[in-house]
């Protein structure tokens, strides 16, 4: 008898299904470790008109007292390219977004509309760059694209509704539990990491929970409106729910709000994540996402151009040269105790100063810093590492 294991399953959708869930948890307890670290976030509601609904005290925008409201439509893919307003379209949180405008405009609320996309924008598209910061209503494209998209025919309804839009690109779903738990570890130095993990881990539970609507003791101490109804009531996570793990945590004075919020929100690459690992300074983790950034785009034109070569043996080459280079650099810098700056500046010098020797062709016009951008590519494609200061210790 056939073990069922063996028989194709006629829809798989279902641990798809679980996965993105979890992933929208993992994107919820980000808000929750900025309420932890003392932020602006008052509350977090989950599965309530958006996927997340996140409250903050003291904006600008706001009268004093009054809460900012930012609607978050969570979208995940198992793509890895970059996002563009296409891209965006076709996942339709825009739609979402849009009845939630509906829903709440005139309600005195002061609010934002996020679709929160997994993943990378494409810096080469500037419709979705000018989406991500309010500004899809100065682009008439983009105007037209949404329009048709969401089939409104009101020219101000639209305008209003694009002013409040931002998409904001979120850590991808293989890193973002490392990603926070490492924020957590910030929030409380010194606790083993065994201890950082289960609080991490306790704090999932009680947001998952949040996303079914099911009880939680103490749900009602720090509720910002009277008499909430019970299917709220049970979706919302505040500082009194999580006030016993606060006090697990000594949060030191050298972390910076601004600087946790910056951590939290940004898309980590397997780059920036190596380069963590090697204990690289902000300095070389910016200089190398600068570099890579002015790679793609140099290789980019030259493609867009018709200059760039059809055989892709000729780019694997560079590749295994500056694959070999990198790893014997490495070697080098085992033991050193910031291995990832170490490996940095002597890759950059030695690409500078033998340009000829590994950019053959060229592709990238013997430039050290073009190929040192190609390198970090390499790097984000996990076919080297930056060294790993645990190896050093």
């Amino acid at each position: 008898m056939a073990d069922p294991i063996e028989t194709e399953a006629p829809d798989d959708s279902g641990s798809v299904t679980l996965r993105r869930y979890e992933y929208q948890v993992h994107i919820a307890v980000q808000a929750v470790l900025e309420m932890l670290a003392g932020g602006t976030v008052e509350h977090i509601t989950c599965e309530h008109i958006e996927d997340i609904v996140v409250a903050r005290k003291g904006d600008s925008r706001c009268a004093d007292g009054e809460l900012f409201w930012d609607y978050q439509q969570i979208k995940t893919r198992d793509a890895v390219e970059p996002w563009t307003l296409a891209d965006v379209i076709a996942k339709k949180p825009l739609k979402s977004l849009w009845r939630t405008h509906t829903a709440v405009r005139g309600t005195g609320q002061v609010y934002q509309l996020t679709a929160g996309v997994e993943g990378h924008l494409d810096p080469a598209d500037a419709l979705v760059i000018a989406l991500s910061r309010g500004q899809g209503g100065d682009h008439e494209s983009c105007r037209k694209r949404v329009a048709s998209h969401l089939k409104v025919i009101d020219d101000d309804h639209l305008s209003e509704f694009l002013g409040l839009v931002r998409v904001r690109s979120l850590v991808r779903r293989e890193s973002v539990e490392a990603h926070s738990t490492r924020v957590l570890a910030d929030l409380g130095p010194g606790l083993p990491m065994a201890t950082i993990d289960a609080l991490y881990t306790e704090l999932l539970r009680r947001t998952r929970e949040a996303m079914q609507g099911r009880p939680v003791a103490r749900w009602t101490e720090l509720l910002a409106i009277d008499d909430p109804p019970a299917a709220v009531l049970n979706k919302r996570v505040s500082a009194a729910v999580i006030a016993d793990v606060r006090q697990r945590l000594t949060r030191p004075e050298h972390v910076l709000l601004q600087d946790l919020s910056q951590q939290l929100n940004r898309s980590e690459t397997s780059l920036v994540r190596k380069l963590r690992q090697g204990a690289a300074s902000k300095d070389v983790i910016e200089d190398a996402q600068m570099m890579r950034a002015n790679a793609d785009h140099h290789r980019l034109r030259e493609a867009a151009l018709g200059t760039w070569p059809d055989d892709p043996a000729v780019e694997a080459d560079l590749d295994q040269r500056l694959l070999f280079l990198a790893r014997r650099v490495g070697r080098t810098h085992a033991e050193h105790a910031r291995p990832a700056d170490a490996i940095f500046d002597d890759l950059q010098v030695e690409l500078q100063n033998n340009a000829g020797a590994y950019d053959r062709q060229p592709l990238y016009a013997q430039d050290g810093v073009l190929l040192m951008g190609r390198a970090c590519a390499v790097s984000d494609e996990c076919r080297f590492n930056w060294g790993d200061v645990r190896d050093a210790s």
